[in-house]
């Protein structure tokens, strides 16, 4: 299975001839048609942000292919496919990393310039979040809308970045098709064999201009003289082949011609064309349904029994564990809340109702900045023996068949740790993912996660996701970005 993240800029390419979408539900898209059913309500997108997912077959292997729907923030997408990529993992228990793989393709521009390119990258080594190694392909087309290359970063290649991983890097020239085959062979060989990123940066040109009202000799004159009598890849490819002997001249006009018929009889199918039913509640979630009323609350109580039985697993630690004789205090403070059934303060509470869902065979996730012991000391949900610093989770050990607890301390990221665990929720609707914030006011870190995925990806896409957000606060008196 790959999982593909990329900007618009040959998006409609990949969307028909690596995804496999009709060429006339494209054109029909270009004519006003939405691109779902008229049982569906939502804002649509343009057709450059519209992801679409399928099964390819090459020579009798089958792959699963799925591009990620994207906004127009460049990159903001990266952390969303690498967080789908992980539980698409889990789901498989791909330990190893082998059967499911990222693919990112870059701008040159974007790659140097947004922040969040180098968030990703670090993240890709990390416990919680390594997925075993993204294929990054730059489409370095030496320009970022009108801005020239050294305007737009400080260092020879857009892709220095990646040295901070000590990533292999491949420049290839992109009008020559057998060698950017054999990089990404390489590639491809680098990652299933060492589980680590690794960079291809495709030297290539931008023929037209930024987009379809762009006039790019405003303020590249020389650059776009040059590549208006520069031949197409096509065509100096076409000339090779037919120099090598392998094609013959007619032989390649046909299939020009035979591929433009084909295109204007998708076309002409557009007069008839209607799209199918919408791609919604599919795949990982085809069972779960729209509730409304009293039905969309659900029903979360458990019983006064079996709080008393998940408390006693919260409250003990194994024999010979040196706790910190702060925690012995505040275990004996939690065992009195769960004999007495009274006074929970919040810390236990949140933490009873993640034993709860595990003991139902629900999984939990719980990922941000100090999540683990919780920016204010009320969570402790990793135990650490003061003399040795083994680690001992008691979400962990709620029972011998219980689902999976997991919690991440993050790097101090908010943007690619929030986008990261978007992506995990819209591939994992049966976990409940959490991203936790080490103070409220430092959520907007991310604040593009939130305007652009979280509260509009439903309604443009077609993507629920089911994340949970805790943004904590300190009391009041502790100043700007503490104090609730």
């Amino acid at each position: 299975e790959v999982v593909i993240g990329m900007a618009h800029r040959g998006r409609l390419n990949v969307l028909t001839n690596v995804m496999g979408k009709p060429f006339t539900a494209v054109f029909s898209e270009f004519q006003g048609i939405p691109s779902t059913g008229e049982d569906v309500l939502g804002s649509g997108d343009v057709k450059y942000h519209l992801g679409t997912s399928s099964d390819r077959d090459f020579d009798g292997n089958v792959i699963h292919l799925s591009l990620t729907a994207n906004p127009s923030h460049l990159e903001a997408v990266n952390p969303v496919v690498i967080g789908k990529v992980r539980a698409k993992q889990v789901q498989r228990d791909d330990f190893e990393s082998e059967q499911v793989m990222p693919i990112l393709l870059h701008g040159d521009a974007a790659m140097a310039g947004q922040g969040i390119v180098a968030e990703t990258l670090m993240i890709s080594d990390l416990p919680g979040y390594r997925v075993g190694g993204t294929i990054h392909i730059v489409i370095n087309n030496q320009i970022g809308f009108t801005t020239r290359p050294q305007f737009s970063r400080s260092g020879p290649y857009p892709t220095d970045v990646a040295k901070m991983l000590s990533a292999p890097i491949f420049h290839v020239n992109g009008d020559d098709p057998e060698a950017v085959v054999h990089v990404a062979r390489i590639a491809t060989e680098f990652r299933q064999t060492f589980k680590k990123d690794v960079v291809i940066d495709m030297f290539c040109y931008r023929r037209f201009g930024h987009n379809e009202g762009d006039e790019p000799a405003f303020t590249q004159p020389i650059m776009y003289k040059t590549i208006k009598s520069h031949e197409t890849t096509r065509m100096q490819y076409a000339a090779r082949l037919i120099g090598e002997g392998v094609l013959s001249e007619p032989e390649a006009q046909t299939m020009v011609d035979e591929f433009n018929a084909y295109l204007e009889e998708a076309f002409a199918a557009t007069k008839s064309y209607k799209p199918g039913k919408a791609d919604y509640l599919k795949g990982a979630w085809r069972d779960l349904k729209v509730a409304s009323g009293d039905a969309r609350r659900g029903k979360t109580a458990i019983t006064a029994k079996q709080a008393q039985a998940l408390g006693l697993a919260l409250t003990t630690v194994p024999e010979g564990f040196h706790l910190n004789p702060k925690l012995v205090r505040q275990m004996d403070s939690k065992k009195d809340m769960f004999k007495s059934g009274k006074d929970f303060d919040w810390g236990t509470a949140e933490t009873l109702a993640y034993a709860s869902l595990v003991e139902e065979g629900y999984p939990v996730r719980l990922s941000g900045q100090d999540c683990g012991r919780g920016t204010f000391s009320h969570r402790h949900a990793i135990l650490y023996d003061q003399e040795t610093e083994d680690k001992y989770l008691p979400l962990q050990n709620i029972k011998p068949d219980q689902a999976k607890f997991e919690v991440h301390d993050s790097p101090l990221s908010e943007f690619a740790v929030l986008g990261f665990e978007y992506g995990f929720s819209l591939a994992e609707p049966n976990t409940l993912a959490i991203w936790e914030a080490q103070f409220g006011d430092f959520a907007n870190g991310a604040q593009v996660i939130f305007d652009q995925f979280l509260s509009s990806g439903e309604h443009k896409w077609l993507r629920m996701s089911g994340l949970t957000v805790m943004l904590p606060h300190g009391y009041e008196g502790q100043g700007p970005e503490h104090s609730s």
